[in-house]
């Protein structure tokens, strides 16, 4: 079996990458970044999406530092509508939906109108992305992107991040008067990669210390689980099993464990444990072992387990499912872990043998990928039904590019903190740099 690091390998990661760099540029509207639909087409009647601007900002940050024409006006776009078109200007912070605006509004650098029938408008997951975009700008060095990460520090820190549990809150309403009674380990999992880009930002280790409290929680939570992660909590997280039981498909907060937010803690911990020794700080004993056991858990749970390829959405608590839809997010996420994965084993003395069967997992999941998603214009299918048809059921079209993007770099980069720090470090296609992983890479 091939290892990561082929000539022909990398260079297909790498043409891919661009392909969907190409592909997402369709996502541009005044005032952001918009959904692209299954016709390739942005679709300009829906309200705009922070989540979708700062995710698109922040993959163009990465193009950037990546060197790819075309990112920096994009990532800049993306910066402006991030500083302007989102920010609430009476009451702080950012609407996590807006109405459309025209391209006049747009030069005038307007304020866009919130909407939505949510009454909590402030989200804790959009703010994760935005401060993520606001970081790798940074990195970047783009010229808004060091006044944004500044500002949005300042909501994170006074609304989000409750240091009393170590976790952030959920969501709040517009004047941030009353929080919702809900916390969700989705939004949690979106500030560990956030706090992490911001560490490499700033060089401020408080970020990192606030990741690992985080994932401290998800792992005594996960073993609690037989290693599956648990999704929902009430207002004093406590774990809710009954939280929107029989809607295992709803797309922000489905019923169940949700598989591809499992594998991506597990690849988080490595991150954080990459991110702990950066800084110089001890790694708790037993992270190794939790990522590994949650990795294992989720591909023993997801993985073919209906006798076809691809990973199931969402299982039930002892791991039967319950929504066999495939998701191209949910592969993505599986990639990046088992190459984390890989990297941390042999970090910690595993033989190649040991290692193999995890490099066979990598191929095999590039392999479904390329025969049911991968369109040859940089188009991935995001949604499939249990017979990999593409389906719409759930999301429809393919949103953005953050999950392509940052799983065609993730092999190419060792287990760092974050991708652009490891980048603008030029680890990229480097990581016989770090000694440990060389039993992988050569």
């Amino acid at each position: 079996m091939a290892k990561f690091d082929t000539v022909e390998h990398i260079r297909w990661l790498g043409n891919h990458m661009q392909q969907v760099l190409e592909y997402g540029h369709r996502a541009f509207l005044p005032g952001g970044f918009g959904c692209i639909k299954a016709d390739g087409k942005v679709d300009d009647t829906r309200p705009l999406e922070l989540d979708l601007t700062a995710r698109s900002t922040y993959i163009y940050a990465l193009g950037v530092v990546l060197g790819i024409p075309g990112s920096l006006r994009r990532c800049d776009h993306g910066l402006r509508s991030l500083t302007h078109t989102f920010k609430d200007t009476s009451n702080g912070g950012w609407f996590s939906l807006v109405e459309p605006i025209s391209e006049e509004q747009r030069r005038d650098n307007a304020s866009g109108v919130p909407t939505g029938q949510n009454i909590f408008l402030k989200s804790s997951r959009s703010m994760s992305y935005l401060l993520e975009a606001a970081a790798a700008a940074t990195i970047a060095r783009r010229p808004l992107g060091k006044s944004l990460l500044d500002e949005v520090i300042e909501i994170e820190e006074k609304y989000f991040w409750d240091e009393s549990v170590g976790r952030v809150n959920d969501s709040f309403t517009r004047d941030f008067s009353q929080m919702e009674p809900y916390h969700g380990m989705s939004s949690n999992l979106h500030a560990v990669s956030a706090f992490l880009v911001t560490a490499d930002a700033t060089n401020d280790p408080v970020w990192v210390d606030r990741a690992a409290r985080i994932i401290s929680f998800v792992i005594a939570e996960a073993k609690q689980n037989n290693w599956r992660v648990p999704e929902h909590f009430d207002a004093d997280w406590q774990e809710d099993k009954e939280y929107n039981v029989g809607t295992p498909a709803d797309p922000r907060r489905p019923y169940g464990i949700n598989v591809g937010h499992c594998f991506a803690w597990s690849r988080r911990i490595f991150e954080v444990s990459a991110a702990l020794k950066e800084f110089r700080k001890p790694v708790p004993e037993g992270y190794f072992e939790a990522a590994k056991n949650i990795f294992d858990r989720m591909v023993k749970d997801s993985w073919r387990q209906d006798g076809r390829s691809g990973f199931f959405f969402t299982v039930d608590y002892q791991g039967k499912p319950l929504m066999r839809q495939r998701f191209a997010w949910v592969a993505t996420e599986a990639i990046q872990a088992v190459a984390a994965l890989g990297f941390a084993m042999a970090e910690n003395g595993s033989s190649y043998e040991e290692i193999d069967p995890y490099i066979e997992f990598y191929h095999s999941w590039w392999d479904y990928l390329e025969s049911y998603v991968i369109r040859p214009d940089g188009y991935w299918v995001g949604e499939l039904n249990p017979n990999n048809v593409p389906d719409d059921t759930v999301w429809p079209g393919a949103p953005d590019i953050y999950h392509s993007v940052r799983a065609l770099v993730a092999p190419r980069l060792p287990n760092t903190p974050s991708k652009p720090m490891a980048v603008a470090q030029g680890l990229l296609d480097h990581p016989v740099s770090h000694q440990f992983h060389e039993a992988i890479w050569v």
